[in-house]
């Protein structure tokens, strides 16, 4: 797999991720997701480490090995849905999370994609 291939595939990875309060096992309620925004974030998503930060009223910024993005998130029953304006070309990716030792997983049908933590408080 190409270096931009294997990118891509770790933005849409990154595209399923959602946050929620700190102390859960299971599958964090979707009313709990949206509490961490505005917020930052790092995540690792097959060895790749992408930062990004999501405000309050649904846009994404984020950035991984020189390269920029925007987009947006929004809530669908109890999954978080991102899309990426390049990085996932306007194609939208939801997931359902769950914590484990202070990262988040997002996972869906096909296994865990990413895990992500906060990294921040964002300002807007």
């Amino acid at each position: 797999m190409t270096f931009r291939r294997s990118f891509a595939a770790a933005l849409i990875a990154v595209s399923s991720l959602a946050a929620a309060a700190p102390v859960q096992a299971g599958p964090i309620a979707g009313t709990e997701v949206a509490k961490l925004f505005p917020g930052q974030f790092e995540a690792q998503v097959k060895g790749y480490r992408v930062s990004f930060a999501g405000s309050r009223n649904g846009t994404l910024m984020g950035a991984a090995y020189g390269q920029q993005d925007k987009g947006r998130w929004f809530m669908q029953g109890s999954s978080l849905c991102v899309s990426w304006n390049k990085w996932t070309k306007g194609k939208t990716h939801c997931g359902q999370i769950s914590q484990k030792g202070g990262w988040y997983i997002a996972s869906n049908s096909e296994g865990e994609l990413l895990k992500f933590r906060r990294t921040d408080v964002a300002q807007n």
